[in-house]
């Protein structure tokens, strides 16, 4: 089922309908501890991904600053997007949307 939302420009007398399309987002944070981890993880998504219907879902995943240019390609020939997160002035933790320098 695709839910529908109205079109911004519509008027009031009529509403034009747009699929919405809905976004998963994945933010890594310190996990996976290593690179090699972070591509074991990619190689078992791969696996699993063909159950996903990209043209209802779009997959956003944060990985660590660091790993971004290197994960880039793998994720995108996945079907995802690629997201990036700030570091944490803290060490490793439960802080959200941030990853520590100390990894």
């Amino acid at each position: 089922r695709v839910d529908s939302i109205a079109h911004p420009s519509a008027s009031l007398g009529a509403c034009d309908l747009m699929p919405r399309k809905f976004i998963v987002g994945g933010n890594w944070k310190c996990n996976p501890k290593t690179i090699k981890e972070a591509n074991q993880l990619l190689k078992e998504w791969k696996k699993s991904l063909s159950m996903v219907d990209k043209s209802q879902v779009e997959v956003v995943i944060s990985p660590p600053a660091l790993w971004m240019f290197s994960l880039r390609e793998s994720l995108e020939a996945l079907g995802m997007s690629v997201s990036a997160q700030n570091v944490s002035k803290t060490g490793a933790g439960a802080f959200t949307g941030e990853w520590t320098a100390e990894n």
